[in-house]
C-alpha cells in the first residue's frame, strides 16, 4: 500500500478522499496518513467521510507537514491538488521526504520553480498527472527522438469556469456581463505567459509543454477561449513533426457549471495516482 498525504480539499481533493476512504478497490491501493486544507472548516463539513484522525492541523502546509514528519509521522507520497503556490512554496521541503505529485502543474511554468524542484528531486520523484493532456506520451515520445517541430493547444472553457488574473479578468468579467454570445479570444501566445494568467486552468498546457521540453514552455502556443455555449472544458491539440507530419485531437469533456476541473478529469488524476511512484529521482508523466 502507499502512504500518501492529501494537500488541499477543494474538488479534486474531495473526489480522491472519497474514493480512497470509501470505495475497497482504492482502499487496498492507499493508506491515507492525513489531509490538509487551508480551511479546517471544510474539512469539518465532511467529517463523516474524512474523519477528524485525518486532519492535518495549520493555516501553512509546509509548516503542518514539518509538525507531522518531526512527530514521527511516515508518508511516501504528498499529493498536492491545492494551489501552484503550495507547489512554489512547499515543494522542496515535500520532496526531502517523500516523492511529490503535483496536480497544480502549472507552478512549474515559473522557471525558478521548475529549477529548484528538478533540483530537489534527486531521491524522490516529482509526478506529473496527464489528465486532460490526451497523447501526452506521444508528445514525450517524439520530443526523445528529436521529431517534435510544432505543438499548440487551445483550451475552451465556459467563461464561469475561468479563474483568471489582470489584464485578462477584466475582460472576462465584461464578456461575462454583456449580451454577446460569440466566443471571446482571450489569449493567444506562449504558454509561460499564459500560465501566469491563467493558474487555474491551463495544466493541461502546461503538462503537454513540458513534455515537449525541447519546444518549451516558451515555444509552445496556447489559446484560450471563453464561451457561453457549453458547460464543458473543449481541448484541441495540435503536433507537428518532419515532414508535413501533424496530428490533432480534440477532448470534449463535460463539466457542472463553473466547474474548474472536468467530470472525467477527476478520474484521470485518479488513475495517474495509481501509477505514480516507484520511478525514482527526476520528473516523471504518469
Amino acid at each position: 500500500m502507499k502512504k500518501i498525504g492529501i494537500i488541499g480539499y477543494g474538488n479534486t481533493g474531495q473526489f480522491l478522499c472519497k474514493k480512497i476512504l470509501t470505495d475497497v478497490k482504492y482502499s487496498r491501493e492507499f493508506d491515507l496518513a492525513f489531509v490538509w486544507n487551508r480551511s479546517i472548516e471544510k474539512l469539518a463539513a465532511d467529517k463523516d467521510i474524512v474523519p477528524e484522525k485525518y486532519w492535518l492541523r495549520g493555516e501553512d502546509a509546509g509548516e503542518a507537514f514539518q509538525n507531522y514528519v518531526g512527530n514521527g509521522g511516515e508518508i511516501d507520497m504528498i499529493v498536492e491538488v491545492a494551489h501552484p503556490n503550495v507547489v512554489r512554496d512547499c515543494g522542496a521541503l515535500f520532496l526531502e521526504y517523500a516523492d511529490l505529485y503535483v496536480a497544480s502543474i502549472t507552478a512549474l511554468a515559473d522557471a525558478n520553480t521548475e529549477k529548484i524542484l528538478r533540483k530537489k528531486a534527486n531521491t524522490y520523484g516529482v509526478y506529473l498527472p496527464a489528465g486532460a493532456a490526451w497523447g501526452i506520451h506521444d508528445v514525450q515520445k517524439m520530443n526523445a527522438l528529436g521529431t517534435l517541430c510544432g505543438l499548440s493547444v487551445t483550451m475552451r472553457f465556459n467563461a464561469d469556469a475561468l479563474r483568471l488574473k489582470a489584464p485578462l479578468k477584466s475582460e472576462l468579467d465584461a464578456y461575462i456581463q454583456s449580451k454577446n454570445t460569440d466566443e471571446l479570444v482571450l489569449y493567444t501566445g506562449n504558454v509561460r505567459d499564459l500560465a501566469a494568467l491563467a493558474p487555474n486552468n491551463v495544466n493541461t498546457m502546461t503538462c503537454l509543454a513540458l513534455a515537449g521540453s525541447d519546444i518549451g514552455l516558451d515555444g509552445t502556443q496556447g489559446c484560450l477561449i471563453a464561451q457561453k455555449e457549453h458547460d464543458a472544458h473543449i481541448i484541441d491539440i495540435e503536433v507537428e513533426g518532419p515532414n508535413g507530419f501533424s496530428t490533432t485531437t480534440r477532448r470534449y469533456n463535460p463539466a457542472k457549471k463553473g466547474a474548474v476541473t472536468g467530470d472525467e478529469t477527476y478520474n484521470s488524476f485518479l488513475i495517474s495516482l495509481l501509477k505514480a511512484g516507484g520511478q525514482g529521482a527526476g520528473f516523471h508523466f504518469c
